[in-house]
């Protein structure tokens, strides 16, 4: 019998934040889309993060897409406008594999922004609508 984690579904603003970051448009990213309804989140980075491991399932189709960070981010703003952070998604073998909350300064994060706070690029397109 081998041990697993133990995995959970996305929490809805962790669902959020991913259906607003893979709202922009490049090669994969539907299927990336896709993925999502069954994405289970396998660990958070640390105690107080809110960057979570991910996992997809084997059976459902990959991306068509490099290893490593996709090409849309999100900048995370807040109440006043500053910029404070970046939101990176990680995908591995065409599949989601991780969200990464990265952050400016000295104070982290301990949890994911309101979508309404993120505003997307990938390349030159922007997204700010939620």
């Amino acid at each position: 019998m081998t041990d697993r984690p133990a995995t959970r579904p996305l929490c809805p603003l962790e669902q959020r934040v991913l259906v607003k970051l893979l709202s922009a448009e490049f090669p994969g990213a539907q299927e990336l889309r896709n993925q999502l309804a069954q994405t289970r989140v396998t660990r958070p980075w640390g105690s107080e993060s809110p960057s979570i491991d991910l996992d997809v399932p084997s059976g459902v189709p990959a991306a068509a897409i490099e290893d490593g960070i996709m090409p849309a981010t999100g900048t995370v703003t807040d109440d006043s406008g500053e910029r404070f952070g970046e939101l990176l998604v990680w995908v591995s073998g065409g599949r989601l594999s991780a969200l990464e909350f990265s952050w400016y300064g000295d104070t982290a994060p301990t949890e994911l922004p309101d979508p309404g706070l993120v505003t997307v690029r990938c390349g030159e397109t922007e997204r700010t609508a939620t």
